[in-house]
């Protein structure tokens, strides 16, 4: 047999298809929580989240997350969207990074594939692994697309809203619905992305107006710092000086920074809200994530709550929540945007 390089071309190109075709299958799961349903994986700044129908999760604040490769994991629910709107995202722990490597951007291709006419396969992960359906595309609008089996013994069912289709090695889909003879319909690839960008860039709901930092003293319920790691990056910009307003509290860049708060309230020491304000100023850079601890009791452990992206417009905030008991709260944020050392302005509890 003669190689030539046109045969070597077309080799590589073939397994350089396959592998970014499995890359995409391995990011397919299984979702349980008020249902039994499937999802989708990718990573954004570092974390892990979950696609899925939102009638799979229906307001649950917990979803378990089952991989192709067996690993189990958390998720934390959000439900961002208006009700009528089928889909949930949700933060994901205790699984692999290798399971979760898609990003938003291979979730943005898929919004711009023409669909009418196009064979899509469908996985359907559950604890014996992965069976790939194959879909003919009948019927694609602005909306919404329907993918019809070709096995004849094949139809949709309970248990796959929330999986998504893909074109190759791309998702252009979420089944969210089975029509009268058995086909499955479809979010379109592009209405996904335009509300999961929005809500990723946090201008799913308004932030506050945050006052200027002498106002800002003024706001929330009082507390203390016990401790900040690690030191400011000079006297003048000490995290003692950001609690009063006098000036940010600014450390180095490349190293987390943890903050933890006592709670100073009288009577019940509870929580509702936190805000954390890290303006774009020239100089200085911001955190990429932040998490939150909430230890309710004196003495008592610290207790996992929240992990998100710190938006690029510099006022994170949790909205009003449920009241919960917080003698203290850890407050550890994770990289930065930049080269320059990171800057906050202000936290404020309430």
């Amino acid at each position: 047999m003669r190689i030539t390089l046109d045969t070597v071309t077309l080799c590589a190109s073939i397994f350089l298809f396959s592998s970014a075709g499995q890359a995409a299958y391995a990011q397919a799961v299984q979702v349980k929580a008020a249902e039994e349903g499937q999802g989708f994986l990718f990573s954004e700044d570092g974390i892990c989240y979950v696609l899925t129908a939102a009638h799979v999760t229906d307001g649950a604040r917990r979803a378990q997350v089952l991989t192709q490769s067996g690993s189990g994991g958390s998720a934390t629910m959000v439900a961002p969207f208006w009700k009528g709107f089928d889909l949930d995202v949700g933060q994901v722990r205790r699984i692999p990074e290798s399971d979760c490597t898609a990003t938003f951007d291979d979730l943005l291709r898929g919004a711009s594939i023409a669909l009418s006419g196009a064979r899509v396969v469908l996985p359907i992960v559950g604890p014996g692994g992965v069976d790939n359906l194959d879909l003919s595309v009948s019927r694609s609008d602005y909306l919404e697309f329907t993918g019809q089996f070709l096995a004849a013994d094949s139809a949709g069912k309970k248990g796959m809203s929330g999986g998504f289709a893909l074109a190759g090695s791309t998702p252009v889909g979420m089944a969210r619905a089975t029509t009268s003879d058995g086909a499955i319909r479809f979010i379109q690839m592009a209405e996904i992305a335009m509300n999961l960008r929005r809500w990723l860039d946090r201008s799913s709901f308004s932030a506050p107006a945050v006052p200027e930092v002498a106002q800002v003293e003024q706001q929330g319920s009082p507390y203390s710092v016990s401790s900040a790691t690690p030191p400011a990056i000079d006297g003048s910009h000490v995290v003692e000086a950001m609690v009063e307003g006098t000036s940010p509290y600014v450390y180095p860049v490349g190293q987390n920074a943890e903050i933890v708060l006592e709670n100073m309230a009288e009577g019940e020491k509870v929580m509702s809200r936190l805000r954390v304000v890290s303006r774009p100023t020239d100089g200085y850079s911001q955190p990429r994530q932040i998490r939150i601890d909430v230890t309710p009791r004196d003495g008592g452990k610290a207790r996992y709550w929240r992990i998100d992206s710190f938006p690029p417009d510099g006022f994170y905030d949790t909205g009003q929540v449920a009241r919960r008991f917080a003698a203290s709260i850890t407050i550890t944020l994770i990289g930065a945007r930049g080269n320059a050392p990171v800057r906050i302005d202000r936290i404020i509890l309430d």
